[in-house]
C-alpha cells in the first residue's frame, strides 16, 4: 500500500486577501432582469469565506495539512462572522488572524440569477491597509510555506512596486519559510490598473520561490496579447519571462485546458526553497504539462485556489514534479465536481493511482514528449529561456 501520509510536524501558513462571501440566493425561476423600480422575491442569503486565505487556506485544512491563515478582519460584523466560520471549523485555523478596530471588513456579494453570468460587488476594506513591519515570522513556528495572494486587490501590496511584500518574503526566508504566491484578475478601471505590473513583478519576483498565477492574468500583466486558444509557445514564452525575472517555479493555472509546469534550472541555489525540496535536482528545468482530469462539473468557482492547495501540499509530502502536477489538477477537478466536500488527501492519491482518466489535450503535441496518460514533457531550450520580453 503506498503511502500518502502528510506531515505531522509542517504547517503552510496563507497570508493576504480575505472577505467574506455574501450570495443571495435566487429562486430557480426568477426573473434574471433586475429591472430598476421592482422586488425580486429571494432565498437565503448564503455566505462563505472568499479569498485566497479563505478558499486556500480552507482547502489545505480538508487535505488534512497543518494551515495557519494571516489576514485583517475588522471589528465589525462581517468580521466577527469570518472569525466565527474560522473558529467553528478549527480554532487553530484562526490564531495568527488580525482584528483591527476603526476599518471595515472586505465583503463580496455575488449576485448570480438563473442561466445569467455572476456580478461582483466588492469592497477591499481593510485587505488595502495589509502592512507587514509589525507581523513576526520565526523558525519555532514550524511553517515550512508562506502562500500569499492577492496583490491586485491589495493597495499596500501594489503600490510601491511591491514592497511590502518583498519585505514579508524577506522575513520569511529569514525564518526559514519557502515563499508562494497567487494573483489575480487586475480591474483596469481601478488604482491597480494604473500599476506598472512588468516592473512589480521584476521587483518581487526575484523573492518568489513558488509562482501560481493564471496564464490570462500574466497576459494582461506582461502586455502581451491575449487568446483564446494560446498555443504551447505563448504558454513557455510567458512561463520563461517569469523565471528569467526570479521566480524558481512556475505553475500555470490554464483553466480548462489543465496546468503548466516549469521550473529554474539552479534551484540548488535557493536556499528556502531546500529546505521544502530535499532533493532539488529533481525539480529543476522541468518543463511539464498536464491536461484536467474527466469530471461532472457542478462549479469551477475556486478551482483554481483548490488546485494551488494541491501542488502546495504535494511539495510539502516531497512529491516529484510530475506527481506534484497530477496531485493539483487532482485536488482542482475534485473541488469542481464537488464543491461542498473535498476528499482527503489519501483518497484523491488513491484516485490517480487506480488511474483516473484525463480529457482529450486541447493544445498542439507536437512540441510536446508523451509520458503518461494525461502528462507531456517539453524541454527547456536555452534560446528561448533567454528571450528578451521586456
Amino acid at each position: 500500500m503506498p503511502d500518502f501520509s502528510l506531515p505531522t510536524d509542517s504547517a503552510i501558513m496563507v497570508a493576504g486577501h480575505i472577505c467574506l462571501d455574501m450570495t443571495p440566493l435566487f429562486p430557480e425561476h426568477a426573473d434574471a432582469s433586475l429591472s430598476p423600480g421592482t422586488l425580486v422575491r429571494m432565498g437565503p442569503m448564503h455566505m462563505s469565506l472568499g479569498g485566497p486565505v479563505g478558499n486556500t487556506g480552507l482547502a489545505l485544512h480538508q487535505l488534512g495539512v497543518h494551515t495557519r491563515m494571516l489576514a485583517r478582519v475588522a471589528d465589525d460584523p462581517h468580521g466577527n462572522t469570518i472569525l466565527q466560520i474560522l473558529n467553528d471549523i478549527s480554532p487553530n485555523l484562526a490564531q495568527d488572524m488580525m482584528q483591527v478596530t476603526g476599518e471595515t471588513t472586505s465583503y463580496s456579494v455575488v449576485i448570480s440569477p438563473p442561466h445569467v453570468d455572476r456580478l461582483f460587488l466588492h469592497c477591499p476594506g481593510c485587505n488595502d491597509h495589509f502592512l507587514t513591519g509589525h507581523i513576526n515570522l520565526s523558525q519555532d513556528m514550524g511553517v515550512k510555506l508562506l502562500h500569499f495572494g492577492y496583490p491586485p486587490v491589495m493597495k499596500t501590496i501594489f503600490e510601491n512596486n511591491g514592497q511590502e511584500l518583498v519585505d514579508l518574503f524577506a522575513k520569511a526566508h529569514h525564518a526559514g519559510m519557502a515563499t508562494s504566491l497567487d494573483m489575480c484578475s487586475v480591474d483596469p478601471n481601478s488604482e491597480a490598473g494604473k500599476v506598472n505590473w512588468r516592473d512589480w513583478l521584476k521587483h518581487v519576483l526575484p523573492h518568489v520561490d513558488i509562482f501560481v498565477p493564471s496564464l490570462d492574468e500574466m497576459l494582461y500583466m506582461l502586455n502581451m496579447k491575449a487568446t483564446d486558444k494560446p498555443t504551447l509557445s505563448d504558454i513557455k514564452q510567458v512561463a520563461n519571462q517569469l523565471i528569467e525575472y526570479g521566480a524558481s517555479i512556475v505553475l500555470l493555472k490554464l483553466g480548462e485546458l489543465g496546468l503548466y509546469l516549469q521550473t529554474s534550472s539552479n534551484l540548488h541555489a535557493n536556499h528556502a526553497l531546500n529546505k521544502l525540496i530535499p532533493k532539488p535536482d529533481t525539480w529543476a528545468n522541468q518543463c511539464l504539462y498536464t491536461s484536467c482530469f474527466a469530471v461532472n462539473v457542478v462549479s469551477t468557482n475556486g478551482a483554481g485556489d483548490y488546485t494551488i492547495a494541491g501542488f502546495l501540499t504535494a511539495l510539502l509530502t516531497g512529491q516529484s514534479p510530475m506527481q506534484a502536477i497530477q496531485s493539483a489538477t487532482a485536488v482542482g477537478a475534485e473541488h469542481a465536481q464537488s464543491p461542498n466536500e473535498l476528499p482527503s488527501w489519501q483518497t484523491i492519491q488513491q484516485h490517480i493511482k487506480d488511474g483516473w482518466q484525463h480529457l482529450d489535450i486541447q493544445i498542439d503535441t507536437r512540441a510536446l514528449t508523451w509520458i503518461e496518460d494525461g502528462l507531456w514533457s517539453a524541454k527547456v531550450s536555452s534560446s528561448s529561456a533567454q528571450g528578451d520580453y521586456s
